[in-house]
């Protein structure tokens, strides 16, 4: 059995004293963003002046000396912040001056999560994340910049007695991980990457290489294309590079997905260049979900994701257990990745005589853009063209829509089963099935609006045991019977 002090092995008190600090990379995230706007005049004022170092000084020491401080308070600040490791729990001293302590035992963790980018490939670094129940939303409760033996040993620490027990892995195929990348692939969160990185940019060079950027950019665009409108190409061009990027960076992120799991805990790997691994203790998992949007739905194919504090939470991630194969061989896998799961109840759903209510309002949705066109143009006869344009390019979502919303009057259920809720929904565009255990629900509500009592239908609002209040509800169901199921199950409700 693996302990603490074979990881963090006894020497000299110099080694010691490296070994229980940070990766000096992280002293650079300790300094202040703005102090780059003060290294690079002074780079290039000590490469203009030929590095004649004395010149440089007298004419810099000013900023010279705020660099230095800078620096000084963030090697303190690095040397101040430092982990201890014990055979059953690891605790962290941070804060300013590592006045904050905190102390996770492997036994109360949620989820501890290695990643490693390509440039902290490159220097040997890793960030480790652990996070617990513990209600911190905006960040984990011990965030660490170690070694990648550090972080190795940790986690090897952590998942030693749950590895030792019969194992069973899943590993996705290259093929469906690019079906996966092209159906989750964000164009917004493409283009929040390149408006950050173009902000980032600006706010270094400063405006006069962007409007150089921008003036070469429309120059070559009223060249190449003189016979469509500038707003449209720009749009289409911002839209269609903003799906690439975020393609390749879910592509990426998710080669070599396997999940494997242990006596306790589950062990998911993905990465090709930024690696990541993350461990997901099963008792802390407090859903599973069962995604489909309407094709995947038609050409049966599913995605399965999780819910347990820390796994999903950092920019860019999913919370994939099976990020993409058939109907059919997520519910053989999740046989052997969950063996207790048990089959999907449905007790109280939703049918054809539903129809009306779920379809009323996407119907009336999408009548706005015709009604909104034919005013508009009236009012403006030369754009007639661009706003009928803009009209159909409106109605294609919101006739989609209610297609889904259809289907899903067809498949909305809830039910009980082996001291799991299961339920299936849609949300927008995204059907929903999923698995609640009964010990990770903190409340549960019934609501009803006037045209719900008069109907005799209702809303089934599950709230689970999670660091973030995110209800699920299930809509348009038959109050009594959902009242007679809950009764049934060993709650109380009238």
């Amino acid at each position: 059995m693996i302990k603490a002090e074979q990881i963090i092995k006894k020497g000299n008190w110099l080694k010691n004293f490296f070994t229980h600090r940070q990766h000096p990379i992280r002293i650079i995230s300790y300094t202040t963003k703005y102090m780059w706007l003060l290294v690079i005049p002074l780079a290039k004022y000590l490469i203009a002046t030929k590095f004649n170092f004395q010149d440089w000084v007298k004419a810099n020491w000013v900023d010279i000396l705020t660099i230095s401080v800078i620096f000084g308070y963030a090697i303190l600040r690095w040397v101040f912040v430092y982990f201890e490791l014990e055979d059953d729990c690891i605790i962290a001293h941070t804060g300013y001056f590592g006045i904050a302590k905190t102390r996770v035992y492997f036994s109360e963790m949620s989820s501890m999560s290695l990643c490693q980018g390509y440039f902290f490939r490159a220097i040997h670094a890793c960030t480790l994340y652990i996070d617990t129940d513990a209600k911190t939303l905006q960040s984990a409760d011990i965030t660490l910049d170690l070694t990648t033996k550090q972080a190795k040993g940790i986690y090897q620490l952590a998942t030693e007695h749950s590895l030792k027990k019969p194992t069973y892995t899943f590993t996705s195929k290259k093929s469906t991980l690019v079906i996966f990348s092209l159906l989750f692939s964000s164009t917004l969160s493409g283009v929040v990457l390149v408006i950050s990185a173009i902000y980032e940019a600006y706010r270094v060079v400063g405006r006069e290489i962007e409007q150089r950027f921008l003036e070469r950019v429309n120059t070559e665009i009223e060249k190449t294309f003189t016979a469509v409108p500038k707003y449209i190409l720009i749009a289409g061009i911002v839209i269609a590079g903003g799906w690439l990027l975020s393609f390749v960076a879910n592509l990426m992120r998710h080669w070599n997905f396997s999940c494997t799991r242990g006596k306790d805990c589950f062990i998911i790997k993905s990465g090709k260049g930024a690696k990541r691994r993350h461990v997901l203790v099963k008792n802390r998992i407090y859903c599973i979900d069962y995604q489909q949007s309407l094709l995947m739905k038609i050409f049966k194919i599913c995605t399965v994701s999780v819910k347990c504090t820390g796994y999903g939470k950092r920019r860019k991630e999913i919370s994939a257990l099976i990020p993409i194969t058939t109907s059919r061989l997520v519910d053989k896998n999740m046989k052997l990745l969950m063996p207790g799961l048990p089959k999907m109840n449905a007790e109280v759903k939703t049918g054809v005589f539903d129809l009306g209510r779920f379809l009323t309002m996407p119907i009336v949705f999408s009548l706005v853009p015709p009604v909104a066109g034919l005013f508009s143009v009236r009012f403006f006869p030369l754009w007639e063209k661009e706003i009928k344009t803009f009209v159909l390019i409106s109605l294609i979502p919101l006739i989609w829509f209610c297609a889904v919303k259809a289907i899903a009057a067809l498949t909305t259920f809830v039910g009980i089963s082996n001291d799991y809720f299961t339920i299936a929904y849609c949300n927008w565009y995204r059907f929903h099935r999923e698995y609640i255990h009964v010990d990770r629900i903190s409340k549960i509500c019934v609501t009803q609006n006037p045209f719900q009592k008069v109907s005799g239908t209702c809303n089934l609002i599950i709230y689970p045991k999670s660091e973030t209040v995110s209800p699920q509800r299930i809509a348009g169901l038959n109050h009594k019977k959902t009242v007679d199921m809950l009764n049934s199950g060993g709650y109380t409700f009238v």
